[in-house]
């Protein structure tokens, strides 16, 4: 199984003010420096204000409500995008990227989502908790800016996260499931273990201390 770095939940404005680092090592994440953080992949809930496509390429640019960035994607990874439409909150998880030509970030997307536009709030109201309300920027990015090339991420499935997966998705009523209820159905050592796993790859994520499937 190829590990993932975790998908940190981040204002877009916070990413945008934020320096990016090329990693050094050929099997190492590029990243930008957040706090104490080194953050190569995000977990953003935003609103899709403009898209583009072409053959061989797509790309939209969504805001959060205190900055907007593009999200690209190219060849096959480009249906990831394509099914979404201007106007739709949508769940997104990615690796944070910059564009060949000058230094501006994008998102490599690896799952969509699209969401009630109640989480959009919701999500604003958490990082308000955590980070305190943002600094609003202007953004700087352009949807038609150089391509970037594509890497494959693949995830082996196991049965424990199979029975959390099961789980969520049958015990959910459109507000999540708590970990409570998770640990008390499932009798496993790893269960919170492989919660925080789920989560770092995307396959589930956390809104208000619950959990929801990625479907």
């Amino acid at each position: 199984m190829i590990s993932r770095n975790t998908a940190y939940r981040l204002w877009i404005s916070d990413i945008n003010n934020s320096s990016y680092v090329k990693s050094p090592g050929e099997f190492e994440s590029n990243y930008i420096e957040f706090k104490d953080k080194r953050v190569s992949r995000v977990n953003l809930i935003v609103i899709i204000i403009s898209k583009y496509g072409a053959d061989n390429y797509s790309s939209m640019l969504v805001d959060d409500g205190s900055s907007q960035i593009s999200v690209k994607a190219w060849n096959e990874d480009k249906k990831i995008i394509d099914k979404f439409s201007i106007g739709d909150v949508i769940l997104l998880v990615g690796k944070i990227r910059q564009n060949n030509m000058g230094n501006s970030l994008f998102i490599q997307p690896e799952i969509i989502k699209k969401l009630d536009e109640k989480w959009l709030l919701a999500r604003k109201k958490e990082l308000e908790r955590e980070y305190g309300k943002p600094s609003v920027t202007e953004s700087k990015h352009n949807i038609y800016e150089d391509e970037f090339k594509i890497e494959q991420v693949n995830v082996s499935n196991e049965s424990l996260r199979t029975k959390i997966l099961n789980l969520i998705d049958k015990l959910d009523k459109d507000d999540g499931v708590s970990g409570d209820e998770i640990m008390s159905n499932i009798n496993s050592k790893r269960t919170r273990e492989t919660i925080d796993e789920l989560l770092k790859e995307g396959e589930i994520f956390e809104m208000n201390n619950r959990y929801k499937l990625l479907k």
